[in-house]
């Protein structure tokens, strides 16, 4: 067992775990919660991922009963889907202690991807002074203003004065670290948004002012359906931190900054990322159970089987060519990995376009006309190494061969970069997602056609 563990960052990271598998031994959640108060951050990380599922679920069912705030931070070194799996784990009375603790993103997912009936007990059990924003944000999805935003923020009447800003403040002392406490928002009698101001400019205001009357106009509004490329436009234009997410009917959900923007863009681009290496459905870790490991590369792996035997297929259509030219079997694949690179440049950059809002699903034209160039420039180079490389190498056994090996490249490189740079916009106009689909989509269209190139104009001009 000691032959596939992962080593401890540090000696006292090691000895924080085994301080804290003797608590659990002993059930003393008084000396762990002292253990996980003094550690540093990168030992409870270590620590924590170390720990079985068995051994988290005993762990934060002891921590939770005795500093269900301590409980819930700790639930940051989790991505969404360990969370997701741990929570589902507990006790739900240690679910439902530890939830109005966490972050209202981390409320949301838990919402959205646990079973129903726990999600109506979650949604029943939401912090009341937030529940009408959290209730709100669920409608939105997780790439949007709505679905990303802080709901924990400070709402008053547009009656209200310093002194009730001030009685507000000191209540909520204790929660200041979730609170986004450097603005303060106004409202209607009907819960309509009003305005809002800092909190920096209410201090030089004199007694019994009324906020209403200082309102920064300067604070910009955006909608909940916005997208993370709207959301980044409007904080680049204020000097605002954060900025109010109001819906069509005037209300405040809460607000968004560039900590939750570049958030959602991690989160979005790590979720491309695994998606174009073929792991599907979100985060993996080799902590997780095998059998669901296997599954769910599987999902990727068997529709990719289906797609390579139909662009081998053409190799047989094609193999008494081969049996004459044995050299085609050695260039074949050499011609086909080499358009696949090629197209999957193209791929890259046009994801890239696309999550950033520089072009759109209807700008297939645009990225073809661009990409032409790019193929025949590049394919006519790359050609030529490919032909000088067959000459030097293969020219003893077909004479032409170097010179149709080049056409072929430089005929497969133009339409690989061509299909690369239009399939994610055509997979996106679709409601496709292009993260997921455009590899394997592409591999099988470049090796198709580069096997095509090849042997046709083998068949056609040198036998």
């Amino acid at each position: 067992m000691t032959l596939i563990s992962l080593p401890f960052p540090t000696e006292e990271a090691e000895k924080l775990y085994y301080s804290v598998l003797d608590c659990i031994s002993t059930k003393n959640s008084k000396k762990l919660c002292g253990y996980l108060n003094k550690a540093e951050s990168i030992q409870l990380s270590s620590v924590v991922n170390k720990l079985t599922n068995g051994e988290r679920v005993a762990v934060w069912t002891l921590l939770a009963g005795i500093d269900a705030s301590l409980a819930a931070n700790l639930l940051d070194h989790f991505s969404d889907n360990e969370l997701v799996s741990l929570i589902s784990q507990l006790p739900v009375e240690t679910t439902l202690s530890m939830f109005h603790h966490l972050r209202s993103g981390d409320r949301r997912i838990l919402i959205n991807e646990l079973p129903y009936d726990l999600q109506q007990q979650l949604k029943r059990s939401l912090p009341q002074a937030w529940k009408n924003e959290e209730r709100a944000a669920l409608n939105y999805a997780s790439d949007s203003a709505g679905g990303i935003c802080k709901s924990e923020i400070l709402k008053m009447p547009d009656s209200a004065t310093i002194e009730t800003l001030g009685e507000i403040l000191n209540a909520e002392e204790q929660n200041l670290e979730r609170l986004e406490w450097r603005y303060v928002y106004l409202h209607d009698q009907e819960g309509n948004y009003v305005g809002g101001l800092k909190i920096r400019d209410v201090i030089s205001l004199p007694g019994g002012s009324v906020l209403k009357n200082s309102l920064d106009p300067s604070i910009p509004v955006i909608s909940p359906e916005s997208d993370l490329t709207a959301i980044k436009s409007t904080l680049d234009t204020t000097l605002h931190a954060v900025i109010p997410v109001i819906d069509d009917f005037g209300f405040q959900i809460g607000v968004v900054g560039f900590k939750h923007l570049n958030e959602a863009l991690y989160e979005r681009s790590k979720q491309q990322l695994l998606e174009q290496s073929g792991v599907l459905g979100g985060d993996e870790f080799r902590t997780m159970p095998t059998i669901k490991r296997n599954l769910r590369r599987l999902a990727f792996l068997l529709p990719s089987v289906v797609l390579s035997y139909a662009a081998v297929s053409i190799i047989a259509a094609y193999e008494p060519i081969i049996e004459k030219i044995a050299v085609l079997a050695a260039i074949l694949p050499l011609v086909a990995n080499l358009s696949g690179a090629a197209g999957n440049q193209a791929v890259a950059v046009s994801i890239r376009e696309l999550s950033t809002g520089q072009i759109s699903a209807k700008d297939v034209l645009y990225v073809v006309a661009k990409e032409i160039p790019i193929g025949v420039v590049n394919g006519i180079l790359i050609g030529s190494v490919l032909a000088l490389l067959t000459y030097l190498t293969q020219s003893g056994e077909v004479i032409g061969l170097p010179l149709f090996i080049g056409l072929a490249y430089s005929f497969s490189s133009t339409f690989a970069v061509m299909i690369g740079g239009s399939l994610p916009l055509i997979l996106k106009r679709f409601n496709l997602d292009p993260a997921m689909l455009s590899s394997p989509i592409l591999t099988t269209l470049t090796d198709a056609i580069s096997f095509f190139s090849v042997l046709y104009l083998a068949q056609m001009f040198l036998l």
